[in-house]
Protein backbone atom coordinates (compact mmCIF):
# COMPACT_ATOMS: atom_id res chain seq x y z
CA UNK A 1 0.00 0.00 0.00
CA UNK A 2 0.94 3.47 -0.74
CA UNK A 3 2.21 6.37 1.50
CA UNK A 4 -1.62 7.93 1.02
CA UNK A 5 -3.87 5.07 1.47
CA UNK A 6 -1.44 3.54 4.56
CA UNK A 7 -1.37 7.10 6.65
CA UNK A 8 -4.86 8.41 5.94
CA UNK A 9 -6.47 4.77 6.97
CA UNK A 10 -3.96 4.32 9.78
CA UNK A 11 -1.16 6.64 10.60
CA UNK A 12 0.92 6.06 12.10
CA UNK A 13 4.67 7.24 13.45
CA UNK A 14 6.04 10.79 12.47
CA UNK A 15 4.11 11.07 9.09
CA UNK A 16 1.13 9.75 11.17
CA UNK A 17 1.67 13.27 13.49
CA UNK A 18 1.33 14.99 10.79
CA UNK A 19 -1.73 13.56 9.19
CA UNK A 20 -3.49 13.95 12.03
CA UNK A 21 -2.87 17.59 12.67
CA UNK A 22 -3.93 18.12 7.99
CA UNK A 23 -7.06 15.71 9.42
CA UNK A 24 -7.90 18.46 12.14
CA UNK A 25 -7.68 21.19 10.34
CA UNK A 26 -9.25 20.14 7.09
CA UNK A 27 -11.82 18.00 8.68
CA UNK A 28 -13.13 20.51 11.91
CA UNK A 29 -15.28 22.57 9.69
CA UNK A 30 -17.05 19.63 8.65
CA UNK A 31 -17.33 17.52 12.01
CA UNK A 32 -18.75 20.18 13.24
CA UNK A 33 -21.54 20.90 10.77
CA UNK A 34 -21.32 16.94 11.04
CA UNK A 35 -22.28 17.05 14.73
CA UNK A 36 -24.78 19.71 14.49
CA UNK A 37 -26.84 18.40 11.93
CA UNK A 38 -27.06 14.96 14.16
CA UNK A 39 -27.73 17.04 17.18
CA UNK A 40 -30.87 18.22 14.85
CA UNK A 41 -31.86 14.73 14.36
CA UNK A 42 -31.16 12.84 17.44
CA UNK A 43 -30.58 15.19 19.68
CA UNK A 44 -31.84 12.88 22.92
CA UNK A 45 -28.82 10.81 22.27
CA UNK A 46 -26.90 9.87 25.20
CA UNK A 47 -24.66 7.12 23.96
CA UNK A 48 -22.84 8.12 21.15
CA UNK A 49 -19.69 6.21 19.31
CA UNK A 50 -17.63 7.75 16.55
CA UNK A 51 -15.96 5.05 14.52
CA UNK A 52 -12.67 5.95 12.72
CA UNK A 53 -12.24 9.02 15.50
CA UNK A 54 -9.06 10.07 13.83
CA UNK A 55 -7.22 13.04 15.75
CA UNK A 56 -10.45 13.88 17.67
CA UNK A 57 -12.06 17.25 16.12
CA UNK A 58 -15.01 14.79 16.04
CA UNK A 59 -15.54 13.95 19.33
CA UNK A 60 -14.65 17.42 20.54
CA UNK A 61 -17.98 18.61 18.42
CA UNK A 62 -19.89 15.78 19.43
CA UNK A 63 -18.85 16.70 23.47
CA UNK A 64 -20.03 20.57 22.94
CA UNK A 65 -22.91 19.61 20.47
CA UNK A 66 -24.44 16.98 23.24
CA UNK A 67 -23.55 17.92 26.77
CA UNK A 68 -25.29 15.14 28.49
CA UNK A 69 -23.91 11.97 26.26
CA UNK A 70 -21.09 9.81 26.84
CA UNK A 71 -19.19 8.88 23.93
CA UNK A 72 -16.50 6.73 23.16
CA UNK A 73 -14.22 7.16 20.07
CA UNK A 74 -12.61 3.87 18.34
CA UNK A 75 -9.80 4.05 15.82
CA UNK A 76 -6.98 1.31 14.69
CA UNK A 77 -4.34 3.82 15.07
CA UNK A 78 -2.48 4.17 18.09
CA UNK A 79 -1.18 7.75 17.06
CA UNK A 80 -4.68 8.83 16.56
CA UNK A 81 -5.89 7.63 19.88
CA UNK A 82 -3.35 9.67 21.36
CA UNK A 83 -4.37 13.37 19.79
CA UNK A 84 -7.82 12.32 20.16
CA UNK A 85 -7.09 11.74 24.20
CA UNK A 86 -4.91 15.25 24.54
CA UNK A 87 -7.34 17.15 22.52
CA UNK A 88 -9.85 15.82 24.80
CA UNK A 89 -8.32 15.43 28.07
CA UNK A 90 -11.17 16.86 30.32
CA UNK A 91 -13.65 14.54 28.57
CA UNK A 92 -11.35 11.61 29.41
CA UNK A 93 -11.02 12.19 32.97
CA UNK A 94 -14.45 13.06 33.74
CA UNK A 95 -15.46 9.95 32.32
CA UNK A 96 -17.66 11.63 29.33
CA UNK A 97 -15.33 9.98 27.06
CA UNK A 98 -13.98 6.73 26.57
CA UNK A 99 -11.31 5.59 24.04
CA UNK A 100 -10.91 2.51 22.62
CA UNK A 101 -8.34 0.61 19.81
CA UNK A 102 -10.57 -1.13 16.96
CA UNK A 103 -12.98 -1.30 14.37
CA UNK A 104 -16.55 -2.19 14.16
CA UNK A 105 -15.87 -4.84 16.79
CA UNK A 106 -15.60 -2.77 19.49
CA UNK A 107 -18.97 -1.77 19.51
CA UNK A 108 -20.27 -4.46 22.00
CA UNK A 109 -23.30 -2.81 24.14
CA UNK A 110 -25.59 -0.38 21.73
CA UNK A 111 -25.64 2.96 21.68
CA UNK A 112 -28.06 5.83 20.25
CA UNK A 113 -25.82 7.42 17.48
CA UNK A 114 -23.00 6.16 15.61
CA UNK A 115 -21.25 8.40 13.88
CA UNK A 116 -18.43 7.95 10.90
CA UNK A 117 -16.38 10.63 8.84
CA UNK A 118 -14.31 10.25 6.21
CA UNK A 119 -13.97 6.74 7.03
CA UNK A 120 -16.57 5.03 4.34
CA UNK A 121 -13.48 4.64 1.98
CA UNK A 122 -11.07 2.05 4.13
CA UNK A 123 -14.73 -0.30 4.45
CA UNK A 124 -13.81 -2.53 1.82
CA UNK A 125 -16.75 -4.36 2.84
CA UNK A 126 -19.10 -1.63 3.50
CA UNK A 127 -22.33 -3.39 3.16
CA UNK A 128 -20.79 -5.85 5.98
CA UNK A 129 -20.06 -2.71 8.01
CA UNK A 130 -23.17 -1.47 8.18
CA UNK A 131 -24.79 -4.49 8.60
CA UNK A 132 -22.61 -4.34 12.34
CA UNK A 133 -23.37 -0.98 12.79
CA UNK A 134 -27.50 -1.55 12.49
CA UNK A 135 -27.33 -4.38 15.21
CA UNK A 136 -25.22 -2.18 17.60
CA UNK A 137 -27.16 0.88 17.26
CA UNK A 138 -30.28 1.00 19.57
CA UNK A 139 -34.04 0.64 17.99
CA UNK A 140 -34.69 4.13 17.72
CA UNK A 141 -31.32 5.06 17.01
CA UNK A 142 -29.01 6.42 14.03
CA UNK A 143 -26.52 6.09 12.14
CA UNK A 144 -24.59 9.02 10.33
CA UNK A 145 -21.62 8.88 7.61
CA UNK A 146 -19.86 12.15 6.83
CA UNK A 147 -17.89 11.61 3.58
CA UNK A 148 -17.04 13.14 -0.11
CA UNK A 149 -18.03 11.77 -3.12
CA UNK A 150 -14.82 11.25 -5.99
CA UNK A 151 -14.79 14.49 -7.46
CA UNK A 152 -14.94 16.61 -4.32
CA UNK A 153 -11.64 14.28 -3.00
CA UNK A 154 -8.19 15.91 -2.81
CA UNK A 155 -6.28 14.71 -6.04
CA UNK A 156 -3.93 12.57 -4.41
CA UNK A 157 -6.70 10.98 -2.70
CA UNK A 158 -8.57 10.32 -6.33
CA UNK A 159 -5.29 9.11 -7.58
CA UNK A 160 -3.86 6.75 -5.14
CA UNK A 161 -6.96 5.62 -2.70
CA UNK A 162 -8.18 3.29 -5.44
CA UNK A 163 -4.91 2.25 -6.54
CA UNK A 164 -4.87 0.55 -3.16
CA UNK A 165 -7.88 -1.05 -2.62
CA UNK A 166 -10.25 1.66 -1.19
CA UNK A 167 -13.91 2.79 -2.20
CA UNK A 168 -14.81 6.07 -3.55
CA UNK A 169 -18.64 6.80 -4.35
CA UNK A 170 -19.20 8.74 -7.73
CA UNK A 171 -22.74 9.96 -5.80
CA UNK A 172 -24.59 10.02 -2.97
CA UNK A 173 -27.43 7.67 -3.98
CA UNK A 174 -24.73 5.20 -4.04
CA UNK A 175 -24.13 5.96 0.05
CA UNK A 176 -27.60 5.48 0.33
CA UNK A 177 -27.76 1.88 -1.52
CA UNK A 178 -25.66 0.81 0.81
CA UNK A 179 -27.61 1.35 3.77
CA UNK A 180 -30.61 -0.32 1.80
CA UNK A 181 -28.30 -3.65 0.95
CA UNK A 182 -27.55 -3.53 4.69
CA UNK A 183 -31.43 -3.78 5.82
CA UNK A 184 -31.63 0.20 7.09
CA UNK A 185 -34.83 2.29 6.81
CA UNK A 186 -34.77 4.84 4.06
CA UNK A 187 -31.60 6.82 4.20
CA UNK A 188 -31.31 10.61 3.78
CA UNK A 189 -28.37 12.59 2.32
CA UNK A 190 -27.69 16.35 2.82
CA UNK A 191 -25.07 18.21 1.06
CA UNK A 192 -23.16 20.32 3.23
CA UNK A 193 -21.46 23.32 2.11
CA UNK A 194 -19.47 26.33 4.13
CA UNK A 195 -19.10 29.78 2.27
CA UNK A 196 -17.20 29.21 -1.10
CA UNK A 197 -16.44 25.57 -0.34
CA UNK A 198 -18.29 22.17 -0.08
CA UNK A 199 -17.20 20.09 2.69
CA UNK A 200 -18.85 16.87 2.18
CA UNK A 201 -22.57 14.54 2.67
CA UNK A 202 -24.17 13.32 5.73
CA UNK A 203 -26.24 9.83 5.58
CA UNK A 204 -27.97 9.21 7.57
CA UNK A 205 -30.51 6.16 8.56
CA UNK A 206 -32.43 4.70 10.85
CA UNK A 207 -32.04 0.47 11.66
Amino acid sequence: MGFTGRQFSRPSGVAGRLVGGLMARGNRAFNIEVADRLGALHGGARRIAEVGCGPGVGLAALLRRFPEAEVLGIDLSPEMLAQSRSRNAAAVRSGRLALRRGGVEQLDTPVDLIVAVHVLYFWHQPVEVLSWLRRAVTEEGLVGLGYRCRQDMPPPARRGFPKEGHLLYEVDSQVRGLFAAAGFQTARSVRIDATRMHLGWLTVARP
